[in-house]
């Protein structure tokens, strides 16, 4: 099972919930899982094509899933998924 954290403004949208453990084989499939659980959440993280919103960052085990395989990266036993709003500074 995969822990997945939230930070910020997004933990609303899984009812204030900072962890979650979720079984899934990659990121698409957490995202479905999560939207199964709490629906609506697919679509504030992704767009109508199915892709991570810009502003969504997604990393695995430290590792942002855009550098990876996106969302076809593999999740394995105890990795680790956190999910947070990217940020601009200036």
């Amino acid at each position: 099972m995969a822990l997945v954290r939230f930070a910020g403004q997004l933990r609303k949208l899984v009812n204030g919930n900072v962890e979650l453990n979720f079984t899934a084989s990659n990121i698409s499939e957490c995202i479905k899982n999560l939207d199964a659980q709490f629906p609506g959440i697919k679509e504030n993280l992704c767009d109508n094509n199915g892709e991570l919103l810009e502003s969504i960052n997604v990393y695995v085990n430290g590792d942002n899933v855009r550098y990876l395989n996106g969302l076809t990266t593999t999740l394995k036993g105890e990795d680790e998924v956190d999910i947070m709003s990217a940020f601009a500074a200036g």
